[in-house]
């Protein structure tokens, strides 16, 4: 059981990769046994190249070399994700996240994110600096920024001795996408980006060169797709169960996760810590949704999708106009300790078949409708599944398989509800 704080969100957007011309290439790195797998992978401190190219690679296979656990294996959006704690040393920096993304069947990146303002050891424990709870003291934001800069050119100086005369400049899209230092290297088919974000993140991000943008779907096949990811169960249950599973780790990056899963789902690209960098986020601070909603539209409208705000009361009957469409919604609610042992309790005893659930859910139908509400256990999930039939409604939090599918009567998530729910529309 975990009760966490949402704290700040960012919205990613595809990174391009520039072409690049064979003339200009003083090393080849494309050859058919590539002389710099080695070097790289040493580098690397990680047996992450076993040949030419890694887009070719089984990604299961690649995520057990690499000793990273699963995280989301829904079809087409399978994500493996290792946290280190402590944090491990690679390319002369410490490393907090090791993900794995495969998006349509092959590999789509590998990212290692460095120095990072939710992992970041004093911004975790809220070190107060006399100033009360929640507030870091400007002498650990400074050696934070410090330690990032100083992180990002040592990284930079280890890929360039493994990959000499491969850095390259990014191009104007890059740059757009990703603020802040950059560097970029080529090994064959693969970039490797290296952002410094300053007060937010360090991320090395390993993609396929000369990237296109994924085509759009059309609002048509968006709405099929959508309705083709509704499970309906003999035992009534009506279930979204094919979202991608998004762990946000120990940190409180509820807000963030929370969103990068209904955006993946919807098919626009996003991560958890570009997510957290673009709301703002501040060592201490929380995230207000209203902003980060703002600073999401324009992307999302790119996207041809809308993020609206709805007025419900939850229950089977006002939840089945949005997830009968494949739409799950997003929303805010006390997630307290009391909240959270009445969910664990009930989604595990909860029988599996119409016979036994009817009448265990109908003796069940008031718990937790006198749940308080905290401000401080202030958190964003998404609500995936509903049962006419028992009352009962579905969510889904971010902290990992486990927590994908989670059942309580409509009265226990009315009670611990804040009122505010979104949806993405057309």
């Amino acid at each position: 059981m975990r009760t966490l704080l949402c704290l700040g969100l960012f919205f990613a957007v595809p990174i391009f990769g520039a072409p690049h011309s064979e003339t200009t290439r003083q090393n080849d790195l494309s050859t058919a046994t590539p002389t710099w797998i080695a070097p790289l992978n040493r580098a690397l401190g990680l047996s992450l190249f076993s040949d030419a190219t890694l887009w070719d690679d089984a990604p299961a296979q690649l995520a057990r070399r690499l000793d990273l656990r699963p995280e989301s294996i829904t079809p087409g959006a399978e994500t493996w994700r290792r946290y280190l704690r402590p944090p491990l040393t690679l390319l002369g920096a410490p490393a907090y996240m090791l993900a794995l993304r495969n998006e349509s069947g092959c590999i789509e990146s590998f990212t290692i994110m460095f120095t990072n303002q939710g992992d970041y050891p004093a911004f975790s424990e809220r070190a107060t600096g006399g100033g009360g709870a929640g507030y870091v003291s400007p002498s650990v934001i400074k050696a934070f920024d410090a330690g990032l800069l100083r992180d990002f050119q040592n990284v930079r100086q280890a890929i360039a001795a493994a990959l000499p005369n491969s850095e390259r400049d990014p191009s104007p899209a890059q740059r757009r996408a990703a603020p802040g230092q950059l560097a970029l290297f080529i090994a064959g088919e693969h970039e490797l980006l290296l952002q410094a974000r300053p007060g937010s993140l360090l991320a090395l991000r390993i993609q396929p060169t000369e990237r296109a943008a994924p085509p759009r779907l059309s609002d048509d096949q968006l709405r099929r797709r959508w309705k083709e990811q509704v499970t309906r169960r003999p035992n009534g249950d009506v279930i979204l169960d094919r979202i991608p599973m998004v762990d946000q780790g120990p940190k409180g990056y509820c807000v963030p996760a929370t969103f990068e899963r209904l955006l993946r789902y919807a098919g626009i690209p996003a991560d958890l810590y570009d997510l957290a960098a673009l709301g703002g986020t501040a060592p201490g601070g929380g995230t207000n949704v209203t902003l980060m909603m703002a600073n999401l539209e324009r992307t999302v409208r790119q996207a041809g999708r809308r993020l609206e705000a709805i007025k419900i009361k939850p229950s089977p009957a006002t939840l089945a106009r949005y997830l009968d469409e494949g739409r799950p919604v997003l929303w805010s609610l006390s997630s307290t300790t009391d909240f959270n042992k009445l969910a664990d309790t009930y989604s595990r005893e909860r029988p599996a078949a119409l016979t036994a659930l009817s009448p265990w859910a109908k003796e069940r139908r008031l718990l937790g409708s006198t749940l308080a509400l905290d401000p401080t256990a202030a958190h964003l999930c998404l609500l995936i599944g509903y049962n006419r039939n028992t009352g009962e409604l579905a969510f889904s939090d971010s902290w990992g398989p486990e927590f994908a599918e989670r059942w309580l009567p409509a009265a226990a998530v009315q009670s611990a509800s804040f009122g505010e729910f979104w949806v993405l529309n057309f």
